[in-house]
Order: C-alpha cells, then structure tokens, then sequence
C-alpha cells in the first residue's frame, strides 16, 4: 500500500506513524509512504502531481522487472473511499478472467456516495444519485472515463509514462494520455462490486451548497483542460479512436451535463412565451420527453434504494422526503448546468489560470 502525502500537509510525520501503526497488521505485505515535494518545475499541485510522484517512488523502491508489471494492479483513491473487503479478489478475477488485458483496459467499480447521504441537502443528494446513475449507464459502458477510484496494469503505467503532473483529473489525463502510447481507445470494464466515496458536504446547508458548485465548477475546468490536452494529442492517435472518443465526451460533459437543463428551461419558455397556437401533437411531444427525463431519474432513486442494502448503509429517507428530492432533480440539473456554463466562460476568458486543484471540504463526514 502507498500512501502519499503532500510536503505542506499539517502533521504528516504523525500521520504517518499512526497509519503505519493502524494498517501494520492488515495483511500488506509493504506500506510504503511518500512526501511529495511543493513546487516541483513542471507540476501544479493536485492528485495527478502526487500520485504521479508517489507512483514513480513505489515502482524505484519494489524494483519490479519489467515483464513482472503485468502482474501487478494499481488502485488509485482519495481518503474519503470505502472499499469493500472483497475489492481486491474482485478486481483480481475480472483481470484473470479477461486474460490479463494489461494494456487496454482499465478498471472500475460503480462508485456510489451514500455516506450519511441522507443528512445532506437534496442538491447534494439528488447530485449523487444522478453521478452514480451516469457512471453505470454511460461512463463505463460507453467508455468515456474512469472516475477518482480505479484500477489499471503497472505495465501500462509505466509505458504511458505514468500521470501528467501539470493536469488535476488524474482519471481523465490518465486515459487520454495513455490511449495516445498504447494507439488504441482503451475500455473501462467494471469490477462488479460498488464503492462508497464521500460526497460534497458542509457543517450548514449554505456552506454544503457552495461546496458543491465549487466542486462542479472543478470537475467542468478540469473536464475542459483535459479535453484540450486531447486535442492537441488527439494527430498522434488513430482517427476513429480519436474521433468516437471525442463525440461522446463532447456528447456526455457538453451536451448531457452542460447544455441539457438549459435546453429544457429555454424551450418551455419559448414555447410560452413565442410560438403562438402550438398544435397538439408538439405539446404531446414536449409532454412525452418530460416525462421520460423523469422516468430516467426515477431509476436513480430506484437503485439508491436497492444499492444502500447491497452495501449495508444505514439510511433513513422519509417517503415524502424522497418525493421532494426526486421532484427537485430538474432544477437541481438546471443548477449544474448554469454552474458548467459560467465554468465553461471562465476557462475561455481566463485560460489556464482558473485550472487549480481546490477541492471541496469534506469535513462534516467525519463527524
């Protein structure tokens, strides 16, 4: 286990000793800690800086052969993860049963973020509910991208170059960058068992909302920087992964998380407000796409109320409660996407400037 902290983390000499204490006797067979250094040329601070250094510190100190690389997984997380205790042999079966695709696939499970979930405000819930659905109905199966928790090959680490230091989304940066070394679109294969990752939170409804455009606000920067990263790669790539490639993140970060909420709000008030005499037929239609937007949210909080006995969560969400979270999920929707929209101009107007890693506060989990 690798476990990396940054040089300006408070205390992490006795964070260290106490992780080494508590996971001594958890059956690694090595735990291995590394400082990464702040202000390193050619790096901004963030996840891909650090486990780009804490990974390439691993590798030196296993002294693993090249040929042995295929044999090892690497997991990357955040510290507000919840494996359960059957990830490992999981992972290790889907790898196996595949034949070893050790250089074209990556690996990830669903990831779902009911920790004390139910405490929290409905744009926070309603927002994970919907970030678990599209993972499991579009991001992994259409391949888009990994997300904070996932799993790939030492061998194609290593061959990619391991993470690009001067990104933010390690799990984005990591597929494009690697698709431009291997010449291939990779595909994500799911592990099928789900993991808990904390969600946006704060210690009053005010600050948790705020926490969660913030967090939003990232996600869409980071989305845009690494999209540009592709382009420039995507001449070195074959064109028809390149281009599937790019249609569906365009598709998936453009128009389904950015512009779909803003579609539907403009074309209610246009036909309210403009288009005069609207015959029946187009009524029925706009009365038929409502309502299948609704269904499919729907079948989020279906799975979140199956998902919480899968995993043995404690939640309590009141019938009506749960009604009125599921009623908010357009607006909820409509809010994300006036977040990715200012975002989106902000990364035009600015550039490079707005692309830091400040990620949300997630303190209120612990207590």
């Amino acid at each position: 286990m690798v476990i990396s902290f940054e040089e300006k983390t408070p205390n992490k000499e006795e964070k260290c000793k106490y992780l080494d204490n508590k996971f001594k006797g958890a059956g690694f067979e090595r735990i291995i800690f590394t400082i990464h250094p702040y202000g390193l040329p050619n790096e901004i601070p963030g996840k891909c800086s650090n486990s780009n250094y804490g990974l390439r510190k691993a590798v030196s100190q296993m002294n693993v052969a090249d040929d042995d690389m295929k044999n090892i997984l690497v997991t990357t997380c955040d510290a507000d993860s919840k494996f359960p205790p059957d990830y490992i042999a999981a992972l290790t079966w889907k790898y196996l049963k595949e034949n070893q695709p050790a250089l074209t696939t990556i690996y990830q499970s669903p990831l779902f973020y009911n920790w004390k979930l139910d405490s929290l405000s409905f744009v926070t819930r309603v927002t994970g509910l919907l970030r678990s659905l599209l993972m499991l109905g579009a991001l992994i199966p259409f391949n888009i991208n990994t997300m904070s928790i996932f799993s790939y090959s030492l061998s194609l680490a290593k061959k990619g170059n391991f993470i690009h230091p001067r990104y933010q989304m390690d799990d984005i940066i990591c597929l494009i960058r690697w698709m431009g070394v291997t010449q291939q679109r990779l595909r994500i294969s799911m592990i099928p068992v789900p993991v808990v990752s904390g969600p946006t939170s704060g210690e009053t409804i005010e600050i948790e909302i705020m926490e969660w455009a913030r967090q939003a606000r990232r996600w869409t920067i980071g989305a845009a920087e690494v999209f540009h990263y592709f382009i420039i790669k995507a001449k070195r790539m074959p064109k028809m992964a390149a281009f599937s490639w790019g249609l569906v993140f365009i598709i998936y970060y453009g128009v389904l998380l950015c512009t779909a909420g803003l579609f539907g709000l403009t074309s209610m008030l246009s036909m309210i407000l403009i288009v005069k005499h609207v015959p029946p037929m187009i009524d029925y239609l706009m009365y038929g796409f409502f309502g299948l937007q609704m269904l499919t949210f729907l079948v989020a909080f279906i799975i979140d109320a199956f998902i919480v006995r899968l995993m043995n969560v404690s939640q309590c969400i009141f019938i009506l409660r749960n009604a009125l979270h599921f009623i908010s999920t357009p607006f909820v929707l409509l809010g994300y996407s006036l977040v990715e929209l200012y975002a989106l101009h902000e990364m035009i107007v600015f550039g490079k400037k707005v692309c830091k890693h400040g990620a949300s506060k997630k303190g209120a989990l612990k207590q």
